[in-house]
């Protein structure tokens, strides 16, 4: 299985920039838009467990060119050349063109490839379209794991095909924010848990909480839930570093909404304890350092 991290291309924003002011009709803001998307994608193709692609319309509507491309850490690629910059196949463009004219959700077959084309909206209209792509392993069962990933995929799939994913401005930094492999929490509307990965329960076990977490809220586990009830009341994500029981944890909470209510939040958890030791040590030897540095001074001016 290829764990690469899940990343954009790194000319992957100005690139998808360029294309759109160069070969469609996009305005500034919805320009913006497609930007937040690429920004907050390396979670949503980690849960797909797939390829995705952002292909716009050109300014005639004849054709559709790929701005945009990640790859997952959870599963194998199956576009491993980059494809940003290029023309969608005719086969290709058709099922863009139904989703895109449809405004919902269409699932396809283009060639061996299995396809979802999510339009993506905003203010109120498609402005592009999102494509989830992978090839079909026949015989093999998914565990609770990848069940439970894809139900969360289709539930971001929504928002984007409604409009209300990606977040506005004023969202929590994802840029250093924990991975989907670190440890994934699948709250419900009332902040209780429904599904924690594996690494999401040995996080909890090294804070100290060996309880079985499903079906109770963080509150009732001894938990931090501060992120969560800030996200839940402002409907869009949150950062936050705390320590707990000796435990450094760097966690994101992003909101999942239905009809613009909130209907449940992802929250994921990253152990960043060795990390922060390490960053307080530097500190340290950098100011012993400092102050060798002082008194050597002081002597030579004495001497």
């Amino acid at each position: 299985m290829n764990r690469r991290r899940a990343t954009c291309h790194n000319r992957g924003v100005p690139k998808l920039t360029e294309l759109a002011h160069d070969q469609t009709a996009l305005d500034r803001d919805q320009v913006t838009h497609l930007n937040r998307l690429v920004s907050e994608w390396g979670m949503l193709a980690d849960l797909s467990f797939a390829d995705l692609l952002l292909s716009v319309p050109s300014a005639d509507g004849n054709s559709w060119t790929v701005v945009g491309q990640v790859r997952p850490a959870t599963a194998q690629t199956i576009h491993p050349d980059d494809l940003v910059g290029q023309r969608c196949a005719p086969e290709q463009a058709a099922v863009l063109g139904q989703a895109y004219a449809a405004g919902r959700i269409i699932e396809s077959q283009v060639g061996d490839s299995q396809v979802v084309a999510i339009p993506v909206a905003h203010r109120g209209a498609p402005v592009a379209v999102l494509t989830k792509e992978w090839v079909d392993q026949r015989g093999r069962t998914p565990g609770e794991l990848e069940h439970t990933y894809g139900n969360l995929f289709a539930k971001f799939s929504e928002m984007i095909a409604e409009g209300s994913f990606p977040f506005g401005d004023r969202v929590g930094d994802s840029s250093s924010a924990p991975r989907v492999g670190d440890g994934v929490m699948w709250l419900g509307r009332a902040s209780e848990v429904r599904y924690m990965s594996p690494n999401a329960k040995s996080a909890l076990h090294r804070v100290g909480i060996q309880a079985s977490a499903i079906g109770l809220r963080l509150a009732e586990l001894g938990f931090h839930d501060g992120l969560v009830r800030q996200a839940f009341e402002h409907r869009a994500p949150v950062v936050e570093e705390f320590e707990q029981g000796g435990v450094t944890l760097l966690c994101r909470c992003v909101p999942v909404l239905a009809d613009g209510n909130v209907d449940g939040a992802v929250l994921l958890m990253r152990d960043v304890t060795e990390l922060r030791k390490r960053d307080r040590l530097l500190l340290s030897k950098d100011a012993t350092i400092r102050e060798i540095h002082h008194r050597v001074k002081n002597n030579l001016q004495t001497i």
